[in-house]
């Protein structure tokens, strides 16, 4: 029948599962974010079928790289998660029918609810659409924690990315920007300021996937009248007073329903036509074919270009990079100048920023804002576009005897600092001066790093990078826990082992004589050094450290400290695009 809207297959929607796959593999289990609306509908019944589907094919598991374990091509299990805002009279019928959906494919479902007004959240007045979209966040990732699931999948659909594509346009978004949501990425650490939106080091480790962004609306109202979902449409995604992404809806639902689109256009509000040059751009990506397959087309486009940006900065940093302390990247700069491409080097700048940052991983603070002229400056440092006087014409140095380096260290942003260094590769050493001209060995090279914390008058309480842990290890302890974690300086995840018995001097200084357990910077790195201080004698003594062991470099640690067993640190950020 001409102009029949076909549903998707369990078989298709496996090719869609598959491409938004974490890199670390499928977990055993996969959440799904069910708002009762059609979207999730179909989202909650193409998973339940497709698993169900491959699983009785019983085809042999792959087996992990390295170790050996089997590895899941597609999560066992699905699971529900509603979060009810409580914020409109359709809340409570939104529940249920996400319940029941749930019910009817026998999949174990679970409730959120957020309680406005109880600390750490606002009260109901307060809440904007942001709020209330943080706040939906923090739910969903307290659901998967006591679900004991790494991975949950939300229903977001290829005309949902246009409205984002347009969105990030009116806010001046680059490429980046354009290609609108990704299909894969790390849940992240959340914010530094907010409460309820912080997810520390665990945020690391799970993982949010889209597999319907290259499918549209239409098709998923399809898929639900053929397998007679129920669903609920949220009656607010249509008011346009609500929210800037409903007055974008709004306004691309008019003018693919009119015939005309210049007449629509015409008749639109001022605040409608600002949006008309966004639209316009998209459409000029994809000339031919209807608006919305258009726009969906030139986002998909944006994409594709953003898929190979972040290839290009995979490989180029994989060419770059040498080995350096932990926190910090070592980069030879002849290496680094295959990045021609500013929106490459924007990218390139970003992704460093983010690793080496101590602000929460995957916050825009730590990736400069995503400020262009911050980048472009930095971008200027490292690849300057008036040629630097060559070594052969600057001076001596009359320490090292090699010519004085024209590059200078500079701060970058994100709370990072960016020393040009001379690296003797065979040795693995830097230098921080000068390269000799006649010694092959030595290359031109940067190293980020973290700036150095404020010692006197910080401007905010964590500026020290000093953190008293005491407090948290008793109340762990007390409550029978089995350790007690501190995300320290956002990049350092250290777990106390509190469950088991600590070390005779550590459990009499801390439990009897009333100690505390502080950790404080250590190194030019910015690494985590864990301190016993007495009260009694006002006297401190280190119990941990963190081990690293690079030949080559000063203040290397080899091995733990004395009464160090019940400490473990591991640095938990990622410098993967995603």
């Amino acid at each position: 029948m001409p102009g029949l809207i076909p549903p998707i297959t369990p078989g298709e929607f496996f090719q869609y599962l598959q491409k938004c796959m974490p890199p670390t593999g499928w977990s055993r289990s996969i959440a799904v974010a069910n708002s009762g609306g059609p979207d999730s509908a179909a989202l909650l019944f193409l998973l339940h079928a497709t698993i169900q589907e491959r699983l009785a094919m019983k085809l042999p598991l792959p087996l992990k790289k390295g170790t050996g374990e089997p590895q899941l091509g597609i999560p066992h299990q699905v699971l529900s998660v509603h979060v009810n805002h409580g914020m409109q009279t359709a809340a409570s019928d939104m529940e249920t029918v996400a319940a029941r959906t749930a019910e009817s494919l026998g999949i174990k479902h679970k409730v959120e609810k957020i309680p406005w007004e109880q600390h750490p959240f606002p009260a109901r007045d307060a809440v904007d659409e942001k709020v209330a979209r943080e706040a939906r966040y923090n739910r969903l990732f307290k659901a998967m924690r006591n679900l004991d699931t790494d991975v949950i999948a939300f229903g977001h659909h290829a005309d949902d990315q246009v409205e984002t594509a347009i969105m990030r346009m009116s806010q001046g978004s680059s490429t980046r920007g354009l290609a609108a949501m990704r299909p894969v990425r790390r849940w992240g650490m959340g914010k530094k300021d907010n409460e309820y939106f912080a997810f520390g080091a665990e945020g690391m480790r799970k993982w949010l996937v889209r597999p319907f962004l290259h499918v549209s609306k239409d098709r998923l109202l399809a898929t639900c009248d053929a397998n007679k979902l129920e669903y609920v449409n949220d009656p607010t995604n249509f008011q346009p007073g609500l929210t800037f992404r409903n007055r974008v809806r709004r306004i691309l639902s008019e003018k693919e329903q009119a015939s005309c689109p210049e007449s629509a256009s015409s008749q639109s509000s001022q605040a409608d036509s600002d949006i008309e040059p966004y639209i316009s751009r998209l459409r000029a990506e994809v000339p031919e074919g209807p608006l919305a397959d258009q726009m969906r087309e030139a986002v998909r486009l944006y994409g594709i270009r953003l898929e190979e940006i972040d290839g290009q900065v995979t490989n180029i940093l994989a060419r770059s990079r040498l080995p350096s302390p932990p926190s910090t990247l070592l980069l030879k700069s002849q290496e680094l100048a295959e990045a021609t491409d500013e929106e490459v080097r924007f990218a390139l700048i970003r992704r460093c920023l983010r690793y080496t940052s101590h602000g929460p991983w995957g916050a825009v603070w730590s990736e400069a804002s995503g400020g262009r002229e911050t980048l472009r400056r930095v971008a200027e440092e490292l690849w300057p576009s008036t040629p630097r006087t060559p070594l052969s014409e600057m001076p001596i140095d009359p320490v090292t005897n090699a010519p004085i380096d024209p590059r200078k260290t500079f701060a970058a942003a994100a709370g990072v600092i960016v020393y040009p260094v001379t690296i003797k590769q065979r040795k693995n050493q830097i230098r921080y001066r000068g390269r000799r001209l006649e010694d092959d060995d030595e290359v031109e090279g940067w190293l980020l790093a973290r700036t150095p914390p404020y010692e006197k008058s910080p401007p905010y309480p964590d500026a020290t990078a000093v953190v008293d842990a005491t407090d948290g290890i008793l109340a762990a302890r007390a409550a029978g826990k089995k350790s007690y974690k501190v995300l320290y300086d956002y990049r350092f995840e250290i777990v106390f082992d509190v469950g088991r018995k600590l070390p005779e001097v550590v459990d009499s200084e801390l439990f009897k004589r009333g100690a505390r357990i502080v950790i404080e910077p250590n190194t030019k790195w910015v690494l985590p050094k864990v301190m016993l201080q007495s009260r009694r004698t006002s006297s401190s003594r280190c119990i941990g450290k963190y081990i690293w062991n690079l030949i080559g470099w000063k203040d290397r640690q080899k091995r733990p400290e004395k009464y160090q067993s019940w400490i473990d640190m591991k640095f938990v950020r990622s410098l993967d695009a995603i």
